[in-house]
């Protein structure tokens, strides 16, 4: 990341890729991979770190690197135009709160977090 000052801006520069991550595999540590990826947490969005988990086929979404105020068509509109993937996590149709991980259905098709599922089974 290489931060500085132009004129009266801050300008921010992020590396759009990064080295996979396979210490397994040290061939593969050569290639490159996303390093940003847009993400969608019911009506907050960001462009968060993207962490490469080569080793386990798998990635991970790390820390917030810029929260964005747009609404969600104009946020999935920018990462299309900055050629980042997106991600939006899903609400729990019971208590509301956001799904990180794994969850249920129910019988409207809607998901459930695991709290809620246990509470109601």
């Amino acid at each position: 990341m290489n931060i500085k000052k132009v004129k009266n801006k801050i300008v921010i520069e992020i590396p759009f890729l990064q080295h996979r991550n396979n210490p397994y595999d040290p061939e593969e540590e050569k290639e490159l991979t996303h390093n940003l990826i847009g993400v969608v947490n019911d009506d907050e969005q960001g462009i968060y770190q993207l962490n490469d988990l080569s080793y386990k086929d798998d990635q991970q979404v790390g820390g917030l690197l810029v929260r964005t105020y747009l609404e969600k068509p104009d946020f999935i509109k920018l990462c299309k135009d900055l050629e980042l993937d997106y991600i939006e996590y899903p609400i729990c149709a019971t208590c509301h709160k956001t799904i990180y991980g794994c969850h249920s259905i129910d019988d409207k098709i809607e998901p459930i977090c695991d709290t809620c599922d246990k509470l109601l089974n």
